[in-house]
């Protein structure tokens, strides 16, 4: 009886954060939002929030909400950019060595396919980092998948994080400024 009464405990809190959410957002603004947390804490909330999304692997922390929500609110999408670009490599950091890590955990069978990752990356040292930057840039998807996968094929650290990084920027940057002329747009169009 205990077991089915934990189960709803621990989908409560995720369900509270949604309603919450939901409520602020009918009933207040951005502007109203970054007035509640201030600008400078604003740009560490989103680097905690970017650092918790890239350390949680497939998670649902979202940080993309709340980066769309500080862009419309006024504050400098170059400076959210940077502030969630960096979180999010510190997260992926941490999964990429639990990647690297975790290959001594692996069934052997599987280093075969990590050796073949490496050499391919050896054998065409621009591609798989162009294929990281144009992922990061393009991708909102979580980046776990290709930072585990390359830490469990000992790809070196750096010729994944700079472009992966590089790509993330790029998107977040333009995430931020795509939702202050969405913003806009909706706010002039359809005011009566």
């Amino acid at each position: 009886m205990e077991k089915k009464y934990l189960k709803y405990l621990i989908v409560l809190p995720i369900f509270l954060f949604i309603g919450l959410s939901l409520f602020f957002f009918i009933y207040s603004s951005p502007e109203k939002f970054i007035g509640f947390i201030g600008v400078s804490n604003a740009y560490a909330l989103i680097f905690i929030l970017a650092t918790l999304g890239g350390m949680t692997t497939f998670s649902g922390i979202p940080y993309h909400l709340i980066l769309i929500t500080m862009a419309t609110g006024g504050l400098n999408p170059l400076l959210l950019g940077l502030a969630t670009s960096f979180g999010v490599m510190l997260g992926d950091s941490t999964s990429y060595y639990i990647g690297y890590q975790g290959r001594i955990i692996a069934p052997p069978r599987w280093h075969g396919f990590f050796e073949k990752i490496y050499n391919f990356g050896l054998k065409y040292p621009k591609l798989l980092p162009f294929f990281f930057f144009i992922y990061g840039s393009f991708m909102p998807f979580s980046n776990d998948f290709i930072v585990i996968s390359m830490g469990l094929a000992r790809y070196p650290f750096w010729r994944l994080m700079i472009p992966l990084g590089l790509g993330n920027l790029v998107f977040n940057i333009g995430l931020s400024y795509l939702s202050i002329y969405a913003y806009n747009f909706v706010q002039f169009y359809f005011r009566l």
